[in-house]
């Protein structure tokens, strides 16, 4: 039974988008789920100026670029909604939609309005969160974030399903939303929200692995260089005071969002390589680096970058505040879990103290290094992640309710299939003389039916129910909705 997917690219850097966690995010995850589930096809609506550039992430898969006039931004959480291009865009007589993935919780409004309230469909969403301004309110620009806020929680309140990267981060927006919530509001946002851990690409890892070392220590720095992540501390501070110590490490930048700021780094602080790398480049680094660092604030909820370093057997040395642990310590057995706690997560205040240990120890803690290393690979490896996610999808698509038993019109649709074989969804809304603003029906309920009843080849853009295999048509190329 196929499942159609409208997906909403998120992605917050403009100026290097082969970087780009978001992208990343959904390139990795479209592949894990065709490659289980085959009766998936997504809708992917991208920037049009930046299909060029994504097409050969998406080539060969379930998936129809849409290009639409969306704010290529550079700073996060900015979108735009503009309901009379989306219905340009969107052929709704010829394709469908069972369940919308937005990784921008706020998007859900707008779209579920579009196709629930202006078209009469019955679409509901299933959202994803891995961010939110935790900042304190004495300040009256802190206080700027909160209608932003508000705006994500009640998306999460009228979404199917979201899910978030953590319980900590679950917790965390809770907490927030106890500020604007009565208990029973809240109850129903605790139920709607899962924690989903999102997977690594394990062959590709394995396949930049390299011998090579690195002759100087290494350290990787694989984040965005800005104060939310304690970049500037960190350098400025505590490795800056480490190298007038020694001088026997230095650090990489690899600089994801091309900040030109940082490009002069290295000529303040000596020991600081700034890079600026392809995907096979970034994951050869990883296995040539020595030791990954991590954000150095507790308000960080996104460092899936950690753990492909980790995967790539680079010594881990994080922030014990946040969600850190929970991200690392999910993956080993319960037993392990405090050597592991003592031996990779440090209070800011030790930060210097535990990484001149580690470079002390370099050769001891590389072997060490090496269990960890498989633990995190097995249990961040997509095909272990991925059925969380296909279970999100489903949830999201049997909101829906079918209709409970045949009706006069589901009969009229049935002979016109069992008389042609094969009939598209625009075949049978003329030959109902229906359209999809048609408010006296749901069309998603007669969907439901005969998704159950015909079969429907998922690999088309456009929508084609047969009576069987045999006598649906074979899918062209690529076929422009």
């Amino acid at each position: 039974m196929a499942i159609r997917v409208l997906d909403v690219l998120n992605f917050s850097n403009r100026r290097n988008p082969g970087a780009d966690s978001g992208i990343q995010l959904q390139k990795e995850l479209i592949t894990a789920i065709l490659r289980k589930r085959p009766d998936f096809f997504f809708y992917l609506l991208v920037p049009r100026e930046m299909k060029s550039s994504l097409q050969d992430a998406f080539r060969g898969k379930n998936v129809q670029l849409i290009p639409a006039s969306f704010l290529a931004r550079q700073q996060g959480g900015a979108y735009q909604f503009d309901v009379r291009e989306l219905s340009r865009l969107l052929d709704l007589d010829r394709i469908d939609v069972d369940a919308l993935f937005l990784n921008q919780p706020e998007l859900t409004p707008g779209f579920l309005d579009f196709f629930n309230k202006v078209h009469f469909f019955d679409v509901h969403s299933f959202g994803y969160i891995h961010w939110m301004d935790w900042k304190k309110l004495n300040q009256r620009k802190n206080r700027w974030n909160l209608p932003g806020n508000l705006a994500i929680l009640t998306s999460i309140l009228l979404s199917a399903v979201t899910g978030c990267n953590s319980l900590y981060g679950k917790q965390r927006i809770l907490r927030e939303a106890a500020r604007w919530f009565n208990p029973e509001t809240l109850a129903e946002l605790n139920s709607k929200l899962v924690p989903l851990w999102p997977g690594i690409n394990w062959p590709e890892i394995r396949k930049a692995r390299t011998a090579e070392r690195h002759r100087v220590a290494t350290i990787i720095f694989p984040f965005r260089t800005q104060t939310y992540t304690g970049f500037k501390s960190l350098v400025e501070i505590h490795l800056a005071k480490l190298w007038r110590k020694r001088r026997d490490f230095r650090l990489i930048l690899t600089n994801p969002s091309d900040y030109d700021y940082v490009k002069h780094y290295p000529q303040h602080f000596p020991f600081i390589q700034v890079c600026r790398l392809d995907r096979a480049e970034y994951l050869r680094t990883l296995w040539m680096a020595d030791v990954v660092v991590a954000c150095h604030t507790g308000a960080s909820q996104w460092s899936l970058a950690v753990v492909e370093a980790i995967a790539a057997e680079c010594i881990p040395l994080l922030n014990k505040e946040g969600f850190l642990p929970e991200l690392l310590l999910e993956a080993i057995p319960v037993r392990q879990r405090p050597e592991v706690l003592a031996r990779h997560f440090y209070f800011r205040s030790e930060f210097g103290r535990r990484l001149e240990a580690i470079l002390d120890n370099l050769p001891v803690e590389r072997q060490r290094i090496k269990v960890l290393s498989r633990h995190v690979r097995r249990f961040y490896d997509w095909g272990n992640r991925v059925d969380d996610w296909i279970r999100c999808l489903e949830f999201a698509d049997r909101a829906a309710q079918p209709p409970t038993q045949s009706t006069q019109v589901l009969q009229k649709i049935e002979r016109l299939i069992a008389q042609q074989h094969s009939c598209s969804k625009d075949a049978i809304l003329r030959h109902l003389n229906w359209h999809t603003k048609s408010h006296q029906i749901c069309w998603t309920r007669y969907r439901h039916y005969l998704r159950r009843h015909f079969w429907e080849d998922p690999r088309l853009p456009v929508v084609v129910f047969a009576d069987d295999r045999l006598g649906a048509p074979t899918p062209p190329q690529s076929v422009e909705i």
